[in-house]
């Protein structure tokens, strides 16, 4: 069992939900992200995301678009990511890591050949021992998905896969059958950090995709508060936090850090008291 099924299954005994936090490692620097990324999981966290830098980060708002070109400045690398990843682990072995990018980003680090299909043991293995439990890759085509489900899967990292409010009911039962770990429902149409329209709408998606499969349902995109959080957690079975963070990062002053951790401890904490 992948650790991240564990952590779900843990969570359900106790009738809790999941919150999982996305930040952008390298972000302001990758010191200052172990900081607040270990901050993040002592106030409440159950799954960390770590966002890999990218130059064109389409499904991003403005708040973590700036994120990834803050990390970019500094020259973070997959490399530095894993070792990022790897401390972590160390300090937190039972708390889940995900990667989530963009397919080139990926392709172009790991694999010489360009070709999600020559994925090999080496580079799982090279995840998994740096403390890599989940995948998502934004804009992974489903053509290419099946075979880096597969090898993945072989060491118990989840692909996790994104679908959205225009995903069609075949397309969806694709996406489901190369996922693991959670699925991530995307709550609206826009960018990150956009506000919801229709807390019904969403609720009924989500209740259809359940239907459709056992994996548990996280929702993103637009969760920005403890009353928005509540509300999401009601009917899914988790919540991602990212832009509300990502933007107090961004605020950092060097010698305001301990304030600012203290203020994203709090919020964390806040978040997580609200999902129970």
């Amino acid at each position: 069992m992948s650790i991240i099924k564990s952590t779900f299954k843990n969570l359900e005994s106790v009738n809790s939900k999941a919150l999982v936090t996305y930040t952008v490692a390298g972000d302001p620097n990758l010191d200052t992200s172990e900081k607040i990324i270990s901050e993040i999981v002592t106030s409440g966290a159950d799954i960390i995301e770590i966002g890999v830098p990218f130059s064109d980060p389409m499904s991003e708002g403005p708040i973590i678009q700036m994120a990834h070109e803050r990390s970019l400045v500094n020259n973070t690398s997959l490399v530095d990511i894993l070792s990022l990843s790897k401390k972590l682990k160390k300090k937190f072995k039972t708390t889940p890591i995900v990667l989530m990018g963009y397919f080139n980003t990926f392709i172009n680090s790991l694999n010489s050949t360009k070709s999600i299909h020559d994925i090999n043991d080496d580079i799982c293995y090279e995840l998994k021992n740096n403390g890599v439990d989940g995948l998502i890759i934004v804009d992974l085509p489903y053509e290419e998905s099946e075979a880096i489900f597969n090898k993945l899967s072989n060491y118990e990292i989840d692909l996790i896969r994104l679908i959205s409010p225009t995903t069609n009911d075949s397309r969806m039962n694709e996406i489901i059958s190369n996922s693991s770990g959670f699925l991530y429902y995307v709550s609206l149409k826009g960018i990150t950090g956009a506000d919801i329209d229709s807390y019904d709408e969403l609720k009924k998606r989500v209740q259809q995709i359940k239907n459709s499969s056992n994996i548990p349902v996280v929702i993103g995109f637009g969760i920005k508060d403890q009353e928005t959080a509540s509300n999401m957690s009601s009917f899914a079975d988790g919540v991602v936090i990212g832009s509300a963070i990502v933007d107090m990062i961004g605020r950092m002053k060097k010698e305001e850090d301990n304030a600012t951790l203290n203020k994203i401890s709090k919020f964390v904490g806040d978040i997580k008291s609200s999902i129970q």
